[in-house]
């Protein structure tokens, strides 16, 4: 299978649906899928036979669970026999628009969006449960006070990655109102990891797998913390879901199967080849940070605690990524993920909303 990198406009995505040019087939053999209305979760079956997938970044990494579980034939058990995968910057009009069944995203997307177009949407698993706090800095950088009256960029200034550059530096001591100035970057974090190489900035918000060559320029991370944040899922319209239970459940269940084989570090170099084997380009430096991506990543589809998610949810309040006073627990539905918890052997994570 050749590249997966398919980004389509918004128009294409609401309108063609999960056919044709707007969707990757991967072929499956078949399996019945009926069921009965309410069958116990261990035997769970789909009553779709296919299902469109969304997901907002064409990395490796962003669609590795359900990739494997439809590789390692966990979707065909529960009665999934297609994959219909379709990656677009535009997947919550897709999901709105009845193109997508379930997609991966952003959870300030799901939450902002069901609070503010009244849909029914729902957040039905988390992916990254967490988040890598990392402050990279040029060459000459040695320690905080260092940063006084120098720039720092988390690419835009009102997003996300600046607000943790600021808490980042309240950590260190600083004030990132007197001691700093911020400096707008447009771009993903490869061009501040530029940046900070040709010098243009002192600092910047990056990832673990930017460590290598920011080092090889002379450069080093100067914070770098695992920080508790669910800040990405996978979402259903509360519609989509009412018809077909049985296949969210079974979905959900071939999910968390796929992170239990991939979080087994036994399973590494198959987890590598198979993702390399649908096309996606891995090189062999994030390759070697495979631990440290995991780590980000929810190995059960939930998330830690109630108390979490209102400070994530609180904290996009803060930069204008949600309403402020926005009840998350109206748009997210765990119960899928607790049964996929359940059937896989799991304990509740979490435990109550």
């Amino acid at each position: 299978m050749k590249k997966l990198d398919i980004r389509l406009p918004r128009r294409e995505v609401l309108l063609k649906g999960g056919a044709g040019v707007l969707g990757l087939f991967i072929g499956c053999a078949t399996l019945n899928r009926a069921g009965a209305q309410q069958p116990k979760i261990k035997n769970i079956k789909a009553n779709l036979k296919t299902l469109r997938m969304g997901d907002f970044n064409p990395n490796y990494a962003t669609q590795w669970s359900y990739r494997l579980a439809h590789a390692l034939g966990y979707f065909k058990e529960v009665g999934i026999e297609e994959l219909n995968v379709t990656v677009s910057d535009q997947y919550m009009p897709g999901l709105i628009g009845g193109s997508l069944d379930i997609t991966h995203g952003d959870t300030d997307a799901f939450l902002s969006s069901a609070a503010q177009s009244g849909q029914p949407i729902k957040m039905i698993s988390l992916y990254r449960d967490k988040e890598w706090w990392i402050m990279g800095v040029r060459k000459g950088i040695e320690k905080p006070e260092d940063l006084k009256g120098k720039k720092i960029t988390g690419g835009s200034l009102d997003g996300r990655n600046t607000w943790v550059m600021r808490q980042v530096l309240i950590k260190m001591g600083l004030n990132p109102d007197k001691d700093v100035e911020f400096v707008p970057m447009s771009g993903a974090s490869d061009r501040r990891l530029q940046a900070l190489l040709a010098g243009t900035v002192d600092a910047a918000s990056l990832f673990p797998r930017h460590e290598a060559g920011l080092k090889a320029g002379g450069g080093k991370f100067l914070y770098q913390n695992l920080t508790l944040a669910p800040q990405e899922g996978f979402g259903a319209l509360g519609s989509w879901l009412s018809k077909n239970e049985d296949t969210a459940y079974a979905w959900a269940i071939a999910d968390v199967k796929a992170r239990k084989w991939l979080f087994n570090p036994a399973n590494k170099d198959q987890a590598y080849k198979i993702m390399r084997d649908l096309g996606f380009s891995i090189p062999p430096a994030f390759e070697a940070q495979y631990k440290l991506e995991l780590d980000q990543l929810s190995p059960d589809g939930g998330f830690e605690s109630a108390k979490v998610m209102d400070e994530f949810v609180a904290s996009l309040a803060e930069t204008g990524d949600v309403p402020k006073g926005l009840d998350w627990r109206k748009y997210v539905d765990m119960k899928y993920v607790w049964a996929a918890q359940e059937a896989n052997g799991l304990p509740r994570r979490p435990a109550s909303l």
